[in-house]
């Protein structure tokens, strides 16, 4: 029977055969084996924000892709993401369940496939792809594969890449001087310079070698963009340059804005050098793509093309995407084959795409879907990491030929090969399992989380990296370190090399070591690694669980008499340094504080030792440093009512998230990353944490840091202010949306309209309403009165914050006594550029909310009221026709009336016509035509946007009661005179005769204009 120590479960061949960190190289049984649900997110291709979209499975996407109707016959759905998060494995687990079918030709780019005769073969070798332009395509693709070398195809690229830069448009800003063909373009041909562009390393060689060979497996991903170090600043010997190419050097040399300039330069044209030295210009790609289209539209078929890696086509990507996405269908005919197209990029090359090339890609692109959600390594993480890594690790220890036999790729169960081992429960109990049941032997938690930390993929050592992880943690340690564990001497020092210890991790104490040192002489460095690693860094020498020491053949220590062994604490309290040593610090009047004395400590240890700066000192340090920039804070720039203690702590809060300092407690707390003031770990730091720590002593010295910290309060306070701002909701985007819907208020009120002065739209903005009435309410409809009510409801709240955003108070507890017109005048312009009501992607301030409940429908009010007015004034104009005088018809009713009475021909209510009289001989009839006037400019108005601000400028205006006191009259008159006519002419001769002839003469005008 085999024995637990040192026991290898794996062969080292098996697991190197079986474990690829590419999504591509595994068999389909590994491939579905090793498989994980990834953490994908759909979303809209313009939102920009991490975290947006909802998350989709895998077979959501692929039901999403597939079952999708496309528009015009074009579907493109990017997978985005950072390198190594899972992009070309989702396109791997799309191609493997998507078979071709009569109706569907399925192309996969695989990620391997980087060559350009790979690429080309792979779009070109399809069925019926027989025409002589595809096939002479296809030949001068592989003519040129056979004919060029690495040294010969590099020297074209630099040559095309010449040409390319001289003919390139010139792009505005530092970029100009770089351009023309004695400028850039003659850098590139000097024989020196070129030297140095083909060095080993450089973008240059590194691109024609993957031109002209697939990928290998854990080879770095394509170069696909220049960077400085690309460029020729380190010439060792400029003097051997031509004259013109040492001076730009020189000038690009002394001036950043240049390097960046060349480096966009060089990068915006290589596409254009790499299809020139293949001899693959004017769109050849792109033509034989549409004509591929063509043919399979034909065929009644769509294609499905699957790309791992769109950076793996640089030189066709232009030719290729553009085919992709061009119109198959045309004056209703279907002419090219839809074509489906799902591909991996990362986020910054699908941003980086060529303006127009990315605007007509998003107008096919429904949405995409990102892989960028982090899965921290942290204890929340543990989980999903263990799943991950145990199926990886089980993989290797079955074997590609035990999956295959198992039929894994068709949906069978994957054999678990710890269920058949001796030693499963005491592997799993001390080295733990994943939630699968797939032991994490030869790991634990502590050691794969220090592992997966110690190779950070991208800087970013808190977040895990699938590819990463693969290829930098596991397989190395299967199939590297193998041999080390079987011959008993694992954790060896080249462990040790390859994972050293991240910056969030914890160092082994220098006392722990000295005491590995003086008990385990001969096999110290080992026993640290393992105490480190597996241990996680005990605070004091002690032992693991004894299986843990079995396996490894480490041996137990007798530890009985030393402190804090695993039968006791091994955590050493915040105040109680592990160590007897002081501070050295001495005041005046004798010993520190002993609290003091303590932080300064901790600091020293942070700085010194690289320990986690425990969470009280860096409290202590971060309430020093924020209420400084608090006290200094003068709240002008830009100018607001002064915050409450309350709302500032709220707004800038005493923790990370205001000033972090590196590997400090509390430092995980989300928003830490965007802390406006922030320390690193160094020396400069250390020394000024420890002067403030003693500037509340009598120790001297401490000046410098004095200085300091006025320099930071001067430096944030706008920080500080930013934060408020924030807190209160009054930042300058929600400052224009609460001023647009207090001058849509206004509007309703009669208060504001498009085309007021920027001074009167300020007095309006900032009004509270109060007293507000319309002297036309009567002629509003009623969907109008009740806007303007909910408005009136919650104007109140609205305007006294805008007023807290941009005013003056006096003391903290003060009302806002003077608005900042400098400030707000912009920003009423601001809000002033539109007059409409949508509401915005965010969610709304709640000061804002109230004031704006029903301006949905603010639109629709206002042409409701608009026609509305029209109506009124057709009524109008049927009695009153233009240029008929307002009061010589008020004085000839008035003489019909007297004569009528007189003949008993009067109105039934006399005394309500008298006052109607009276009311129209008041009124200025003159509204008439001035709501004429304002309709008219509506009507006439050119664009969508004129005719609507017209429309709001004529229905806002307040035209008091006068034409509705002119409608009443005239329907009252027309009512009463037509009803008496036919008295009037029964009755001849009498006082009222020639009153009623008159009457009869205006009533005949009327008539003509009514019809």
């Amino acid at each position: 029977m085999a024995e637990f120590r040192q026991y290898v479960c794996w062969s080292p061949v098996t697991a190197a055969t079986t474990i690829s960190t590419e999504a591509v190289s595994p068999s389909p049984s590994v491939f579905f084996a090793t498989h994980v649900p990834l953490r994908i997110r759909r979303r809209h291709p313009e939102a920009k924000a991490e975290g947006l979209g909802t998350a989709v499975t895998e077979e959501q996407v692929r039901r999403d892709f597939l079952g999708r109707p496309t528009a015009n016959g074009v579907l493109l759905m990017p997978v985005t993401g950072e390198s190594g998060t899972g992009k070309s494995h989702l396109v791997r687990w799309v191609q493997e369940k998507t078979p071709s079918t009569d109706k569907r030709l399925v192309i996969h780019l695989p990620k391997t496939s980087t060559s350009l005769r790979a690429v080309v073969r792979t779009l070109l070798d399809q069925p019926g792809a027989d025409t002589a332009e595809l096939a002479q395509l296809r030949a001068d693709v592989d003519r040129m594969s056979s004919e060029l070398d690495v040294d010969s195809l590099q020297r074209r690229l630099i040559n095309e890449l010449s040409e390319a830069v001289t003919v390139a448009d010139a792009k505005p800003g530092a970029a100009r001087v770089l351009a023309g063909p004695d400028k850039l373009a003659l850098l590139l041909l000097d024989p020196h310079v070129r030297d140095h562009l083909l060095q080993p390393g450089k973008l240059i060689p590194r691109l024609a070698a993957s031109l002209l060979s697939d990928r290998r497996d854990r080879e770095g991903d394509r170069p696909a963009t220049f960077s400085l170090t690309d460029l020729p600043l380190d010439i060792a010997d400029v003097n051997k340059a031509s004259d013109k190419a040492k001076r730009l050097l020189s000038l690009i040399t002394s001036r950043p804005e240049l390097q960046t300039a060349a480096v966009e330069i060089l990068t915006d044209q290589l596409p254009v050098a790499v299809t020139a030295a293949w001899n693959m210009g004017g769109g050849r790609l792109q033509q034989a793509m549409l004509e591929i289209r063509r043919q399979l539209a034909q065929q009644d078929k769509e294609i499905v093309l699957l790309i791992e890696d769109f950076v793996v086509l640089q030189g066709v990507q232009r030719d290729l995407l553009d085919a992709l996405i061009e119109a198959g269908v045309r004056g209703g005919k279907t002419e090219l084959a839809p074509v489906r197209t799902l591909m991996a990029v990362t986020s910054g090359y699908w941003e980086r795409l060529e303006e127009t090339v990315l605007t007509r890609a998003k107008a096919a692109t429904p949405y995409l879907y990102n892989l960028d959600a982090a899965l921290d390594i942290d204890e929340q993480g543990q989980e999903d990491i263990s799943i991950f890594v145990g199926r990886y690790l089980n993989a290797a220890r079955v074997g590609q030929e035990a999956l295959d036999n198992a039929n894994v790729a068709a949906g069978a169960e994957v054999p678990n090969r710890c269920k058949t081992c001796d030693f499963q429960e005491t592997c799993h109990s001390a080295f733990g399992a994943s939630a699968e049941g797939y032991g994490l032997y030869p790991f634990n938690w502590p050691a794969l989380r220090r592992a997966i930390r110690a190779r950070p993929a991208h800087d970013s050592p808190d977040t895990f990296n699938p590819r990463a992880v693969i290829g930098e943690v596991i397989r190395p340690v299967l199939v590297d370190h193998a041999q080390a564990l079987n011959g008993g001497t694992f954790p060896d020092q080249r462990f040790r090399e390859d994972y050293p210890t991240a910056e969030d991790e914890e160092f082994l104490l220098g006392a722990v070591q000295r005491e590995i040192e003086e008990r385990d002489s001969g096999d110290a460095s080992r026993r640290k690694t393992f105490l480190e690693f597996w241990g996680d860094a005990p605070r004091n020498l002690t032992n693991l669980e004894p299986e843990i020491h079995h396996a490894f053949g480490v041996s137990l220590l007798a530890l009985d008499d030393v402190v804090g062994n695993a039968s006791q604490s091994a955590t050493r309290k915040p105040d109680e340094p592990a160590s007897a040593r002081r501070t050295g610090v001495r005041t005046a009047t004798g010993e520190l504080p002993r609290a003091i004395a303590v932080m300064i400590e901790h600091v020293e240890e942070w700085q010194g030792r690289q320990s986690q700066l425990p969470q009280g000192t860096a409290a202590y340090l971060r309430n020093i440093i924020r209420q400084a920039v608090i006290n200094r804070c003068l709240w002008t720039d830009p100018v607001m009512a002064e915050p409450l203690i309350t709302e500032l702590d709220r707004a800038w809060p005493l923790n990370s998230t205001v000033v972090s300092i590196e590997d400090a407690g509390g430092e995980r707390l989300p928003g830490t990353a965007d802390a406006p003031i922030r320390f690193n770990r160094n020396s400069g730091n250390a020394t000024f944490f420890r002067q403030l720590l003693l500037a509340g002593t009598d120790v001297a010295g401490n000046a410098a840091a004095v200085r300091r910290l006025r320099e930071i309060t001067e430096l944030h306070q706008k920080n500080l202010q930013q934060a408020a701002q924030r807190y209160r909701q009054v930042t300058d985007k929600d400052l224009v949306l609460g001023i647009r819907a207090s001058l849509l208020g206004a509007a309703l009120a009669g208060r504001a309209w498009p085309g007021m002065k920027d001074v009167d739209l300020l007095d309006a903005s900032f009004a509270d309403g109060i007293g507000w009435k319309r002297a036309d309410s009567s002629s509003r409809t009623p969907q109008w009165n009740s806007l303007q009510g909910m408005h009136q409801n919650g104007r109140g709240i609205l305007t006294e914050r805008l007023k807290v955003g941009v005013g003056f108070t006096r003391g903290k507890t003060g009302g806002v006594r003077i608005i900042d017109g400098t400030r707000a005048l912009p920003l009423v312009r601001q809000a002033a550029q539109e007059w409409t009501w949508r509401k915005p992607e965010s969610p709304l301030p709640p000061w804002v909310d109230k004031a704006v409940s029903g301006f949905h429908q603010f639109t629709a009010v206002i042409d409701a009221q608009c026609a509305l007015l029209q109506q009124n004034i057709v009524t109008i104009r049927t009695f009153l026709p233009s240029g008929v005088s307002g009061s010589e018809t008020v004085a000839a009713v008035d003489q019909a009336y007297r004569a009528a009475v007189g003949e008993g021909l009067g109105p039934e209510d006399l005394t309500a016509f008298q006052a109607l009289l009276a009311d129209a001989r008041q009124a200025d009839w003159r509204c008439i035509e001035r709501a004429e006037r304002d309709l008219a400019r509506a009507a006439a108005a050119e664009d969508d946007e004129s005719r609507s601000r017209a429309t709001l400028a004529a229905c806002a205006v307040d035209r008091g009661e006068d034409l509705a006191v002119i409608e009443r009259f005239l329907v009252a008159s027309d009512s009463w005179l037509t009803k008496r006519l036919q008295q009037a002419r029964l009755r001849g001769g009498g006082s009222g005769e020639s009153a009623v002839l008159r009457v009869q003469e205006l009533l005949r005008q009327w008539m003509e204009v009514d019809g």
